[in-house]
């Protein structure tokens, strides 16, 4: 193929590619992978194998799927040639079309949904004082819900805020060996204490075990004495109710199973030193055994008067010997039906490696799970019918409950004995802890391991023999010896606070690319996610993407900067240790590896034609080439021109690129040749700033730390003095009236920029090319925010300069840090450092006369609700009053915290937004909520070939809802209330009440006249003093009950039955149909 072949195709493509302005009917997506068959690739690849080069150019590519039967429009097919061509040479081999129907296939994967974004345990654990006098020896849960969830319960349980309910996500209870019990609330704050003692021996107790039942308000206690203390609740007390004395061995474990809505019996299985399991199985209904009862306080037996049945309500069940050692752990599944039972094998010699460290029991048949050194802790995931034991061998092993022969899967790195394990089944997550008190996280599936956590090490550096136990709702995993510590593990999202988190930090750069219709999000967590915005699914995740090496240790990079290439294949990022690299995000490999500057932060990074342009705190521009076989040399820096960091930067095509610095230097650049030309003080734009040159060498030792993400606040100084000097600047004197509401905010303001000027210099947050605008002096082409609030409006031709300014902003030390606009530069999205976001429509802003275009005021009302009339005028409409140019369009709060990326989508008029609250969202033009990316909640239904309907209801994010002024939630909610105070009209109120008194009484007739009793009766008078009476509550029974007299009633007696009743009783009215009958005398006369 000739060179003028290329040269043709190259343009071809060039010029009608990443564009998504187009109808409906021409452009759909290119899911090519759905349309192949096997039969198809081998014929493709055929063709490629049969090429002399075996390589297929633009028209041979299309002939082939032509050939299949597989049409595109021209439109279609180029995007499509350009999303294979990964080579960037215009020319397709087998591997690049194999490898885009790979990816197709990848991005349909659900896998990639379930990856989280942090750490499984990612919050500092809390630690409380204990309050007990020696170490907890035992922990339960006192709650309303067991483990078997119903899934209808699930969803409410995922809203509920948990922390606020304390009777719905129960109570901790924590047991030491003296008998002291301990009840705390599920943030660990104390409620109450108790005491369990024996009541017939003097010496001091030896609790080994407390077990909560949870169905019947019990909390049993086992201890040396070989005894079952059952301690009721009710009412914030701790009475003893029952005790069962004498059982053959003291019980060292216990499991309690319920159902939450009360359809099966309970069961509490209890496990002794003997090896034996005993199962005491009751109806939870009425409390069951454990109801109160007048005149029976305490119930005092043997547990040879439990297995006579002496006990009403409670039945016994034994496994005697089932294990030679003693009982480690047990369980009772209640949707299996079956019984888990765990002990220990130290003696290897005895057993030979061949003991039975796990038994499951089901009514008579037993299923041996042989595990050398036993079993000493286990966890039954009844939903994916698989076990997960764990024992001093220091090994994990992952079990199907069906197949005891061999385990699904074995977990090692563990160095000490297993003592707790847990899983998360809905995460897909293991939690295994070690007798060193190190706690390891593995993928329940894949086997692999996703975290090591060692801090219980430094909390607890002396202790070894810790109690553990997990809580599945609110997922806090409780560890007790002399101090509490509670570890969240996998935290839920409360959706009735947040909508979700794009990132696990803050969001730096929102990017959306034309070419494959998706948004990648970069984040300072040194992720980059691509997201498919019409589904809400996130098809890509690339973690630690920038990094470094510092004593041994990998640390990540934050990404502060990032780009597409012109034809949109390939995306550059630039990190805050100055390095940069260009990824191929389709398939997460990095390509090139660049730098700036050792430990100089990238603030701006910026792609055209075989050429990468690079800025920040070096204080120049770094030129890397992007031609191929020249793209490993040296790079090229331009000229030092700025004398402080560069913060900002943008380029215009075919034009110019603008550089602005944290002091306020603007300069403006040819882009062919790398000249400055032109250069402005954003504190004093009208004044001509002659262009020298600094040598590189002569800079300062010392490096500001970046203002660019977190703006500093400062405190407003005294306007006083002032005054005069601000309204001669308004070059006007304002009534009182005016004063106070129209030019309040706007003199405020003035005094800040006054005040910030005199102290500080003013720094560049961002610039904007706005692309369609000709480069003449009249056009006011480039927007500039400084951190003032203000814009101002350049024109980057020779002869141009500063041209206008407005305030951006509303509130008192707020700013915009990014600026977006569409296609045809209507409008001026900006996003400030207080979360607002704000349009302007600027079409006719620093424009010459002749080109200024009709504004039709009630279609810019009907599409933006902030435009419609209020009965006072809101602070965003105070502060723009007196400012006729650029026109604002919409103003509301889109973020708790700073806005740092802004992206508008032309076709579908979406707006995108990535914020300091690492959440990246979705708005329409009109302001309303469409969703976040990562986000659990159903995802709106979007498209990228039409526009987002504004008239429909959306919902409000939760965490604006809380603070969200008047017109915000009038913008996102879509709706305005015109709630205007309605005069009071007597006559037509007494008017409306003769009529409803007419209506009552046609219906229910006229009232009785008072008194309706008549003069013979009346009320007696309240004493003066209110008497009530307090009755004791805190015992299971009242006492006072028990002296009233209670007369049983008799039966009643059943008055006669009448005779004439008994007489028709005694008639019976079908004789007549009776065909044997008897002739009664004197029928037969009468008949005839």
């Amino acid at each position: 193929m000739s060179s003028r072949n290329d040269s043709l195709v190259d343009e071809e493509i060039d010029y009608q590619t990443v564009s998504t302005g187009h109808s409906i009917s021409i452009e759909r997506p290119e899911r090519l992978h759905e349309w192949l068959k096997a039969e198809d690739i081998e014929y493709i690849r055929h063709k490629f194998l049969s090429h002399p080069l075996q390589k297929l150019n633009l028209k041979e590519l299309r002939e082939v799927f032509d050939n299949l039967n597989i049409k595109f429009t021209d439109i279609e097919y180029n995007r499509l040639f350009l999303k294979i061509n990964q080579n960037r040479d215009f020319l397709c081999d087998w591997n690049e079309v194999i490898s885009y129907l790979i990816f197709g296939f990848q991005e349909d994967d659900p896998s990639t949904q379930k990856e989280a974004l942090i750490l499984p345990i990612s919050t500092t654990p809390v630690v409380k004082k204990s309050e007990h006098r020696s170490p907890i020896c035992s922990i339960s849960l006192l709650r309303v819900q067991s483990d078997d969830i119903d899934e209808e319960d699930i969803g409410k349980q995922l809203n509920g805020a948990l922390e606020d309910s304390p009777e719905a996500c129960g109570m901790w209870i924590t047991a030491s060996r003296e008998g002291q019990v301990r009840f705390w609330s599920n943030l660990l704050e104390p409620l109450r204490t108790g005491f369990s003692h024996s009541i017939n021996l003097k010496m001091a107790t030896w609790i080994l075990q407390v077990q909560a039942l949870s169905d019947v308000s019990i909390v049993c206690t086992s201890s040396t004495e070989r005894e079952l203390r059952f301690h009721e609740t009710v009412a914030s007390t701790f009475t003893l109710r029952i005790v069962i004395r004498s059982l053959p061995f003291a019980v060292c474990c216990m499991s309690y199973s319920f159902h939450p809505k009360g359809k099966t019996n309970s069961r509490l299985v209890l496990g002794d030193f003997g090896g034996n399991v005993r199962i005491l199985e009751f109806t939870p209904f009425l409390r069951g055994p454990f109801q109160s009862k007048p005149g029976a306080a305490l119930i005092e037996l043997f547990w040879s008067d439990v297995l006579k049945g002496k006990l009403p309500l409670m039945s016994v069940r034994e496994y005697p010997n089932i294990h030679s050692e003693l009982i480690q752990h047990l369980y009772f599944s209640i949707r299996m039906n079956s019984l888990f039972v765990a002990a220990e094998y130290r003696n290897v010699k005895k057993y030979r490696a061949r003991c039975p460290g796990l038994i499951i029991a089901s009514g008579e048949d037993k299923t041996y799970f042989r595990i050398p050194m036993g079993v000493s802790t286990f966890f039954v995931a009844e939903k994916n019918n698989i076990v997960v034991t764990g024992g001093p061998d220091t090994f994990v092993r992952v079990w199907d409950v069906y197949i005891s022969s061999k385990p699904s899967g074995i977990l090692t790195g563990h160095n000490g004995g297993i003592v707790y394990i847990f899983v998360q089944a809905e995460e897909k997550k293991i939690y295994s802890v070690d007798y060193h008190k190190i706690i390891k996280i593995w993928h329940m599936t894949e086997y692999t391991l996703l975290q090591t956590f060692g801090d219980l090490v430094r909390i607890l550096a002396s202790e070894t023999d810790l109690s553990y136990l997990y809580h599945p709702l609110s997922r806090d995993l409780l560890v007790g010896g002399r101090k509490l510590i509670s570890i969240k593990c996998c935290a839920r999202i409360r959706v009735d606070l947040t909508d979700g988190n794009t990132h696990a930090a803050p969001v730096s750069v929102v990017l959306y690319n034309g070419l494959f219709r998706n948004v990648v999000t970069c984040g300072l967590d040194s992720y980059i996610i691509v997201w498919d915005p019409w589904t809400g699914r996130r098809k890509i995740i690339m973690k630690s993407c920038h990094t470094k090496m510092e004593y041994g240790e990998t640390i990540d990079i934050e990404i502060t900067a990032a780009c597409f290439d012109p034809l949109e294949q390939f995306l550059l990022t630039g990190a805050r240790d100055g390095s940069l690299k260009i990824w191929n995000y389709n398939n997460a490999v990095c390509m090139r590896n660049m730098s700036i500057k050792p430990e100089h932060e990238v603030t701006a990074v910026i792609w055209v034609v075989e050429r990468i342009l690079a800025v920040g705190w070096d204080q120049q521009v770094t030129e890397f080439n992007d031609v191929e076989g020249r793209e490993y040399g040296d790079p090229k820096k331009w000229t030092k021109f700025h004398n402080d960091d560069i913060t900002c930067a943008d380029v215009k095509l075919g034009e110019g690129v603008v550089t602005a610095t944290y002091s306020g230097e603007l300069i403006f650049w040819k882009l062919e040749t790398g000249q400055p030309y032109r250069r402005y003080s954003v504190a004093d734009p009208t004044r001509f700033i002659e262009l020298k040159h600094r040598d590189s060498e002569a800079d300062g030792s010392g490096r500001r730390v970046s203002q660019h993400l977190s703006i500093s606040r400062y405190v407003r100084k005294s306007i006083s003095d002032n005054i005069l000097k601000i309204e001669t600047q308004l070059n006007k004197r304002p009534t009182s009236f005016e004063r106070t509401f129209s030019d309040a905010d706007i003199r405020d303001d003035l005094a800040y920029a006054v005040s910030l000027r005199s102290t500080r210099p003013v720094s560049v947050q961002a610039v904007l090319f706005l692309q369609t605008r000709p480069m003449t002096k009249e056009h006011g082409s480039i927007f500039v925010a400084l951190d003032t609030g203000v814009i101002q409006v350049y024109s980057h031709h020779q002869r141009g300069g500063y041209l206008k300014e407005f305030n951006s902003s509303h509130r008192t030390g707020d700013c915009v840090l990014t600026m977006a606009t569409d296609r045809k530069n209507r409008y001026l999205f900006t996003g400030t450092a207080f979360g607002y976001i704000k349009i302007w429509h600027v079409l006719n802003y620093c424009v010459p006369e002749r080109e200024k275009q009709h504004v039709c005021m009630p279609l810019f009302r009907l599409q933006f609700i902030f435009l419609r009339k209020e009965r006072f005028l809101t602070r965003s409409k105070r502060i723009v009053r007196n400012q006729p140019e650029p026109m604002l369009l919409s103003s509301y709060k889109a973020h708790i915290k700073a806005v740092n990326s802004i992206v508008y989508i032309n076709t579908p008029k979406i707006l995108l937004t990535g914020s300091h609250d690492c959440s990246c969202r979705l708005w329409s033009l009109g302001g309303r909520y469409l969703g976040t990316l990562g986000t659990p909640l159903p995802w709106l239904k979007l498209s990228p070939f039409e526009s987002v309907e504004e008239d429909q209801r959306y919902r409000m994010p939760p965490d604006i809802k809380k603070v969200a002024s008047s017109t915000t939630m009038k913008v996102i909610s879509g709706v305005q209330e015109d709630k205007r105070p309605v005069r009071y009209d007597p006559k037509g109120a007494e008017d409306e009440e003769a009529v409803e008194a007419e209506a009552t009484a046609r219906m229910y007739g006229k009232p009785l006249r008072e008194p309706i009793l008549g003069k013979y009766f009346s009320l007696p008078g309240k004493s003066a003093t209110e008497q009530r009476i307090d009755l004791d509550t805190s015992l299971s029974y009242i006492p006072v009950f028990s002296h009233l007299r209670i007369h049983e009633a008799d039966d009643i007696e059943r008055p006669p039955t009448p005779p004439a009743i008994r007489r028709i009783n005694n008639e019976d009215y079908m004789e007549f149909y009776d065909p044997n009958k008897k002739e009664r005398p004197g029928q037969k006369k009468r008949d005839s």
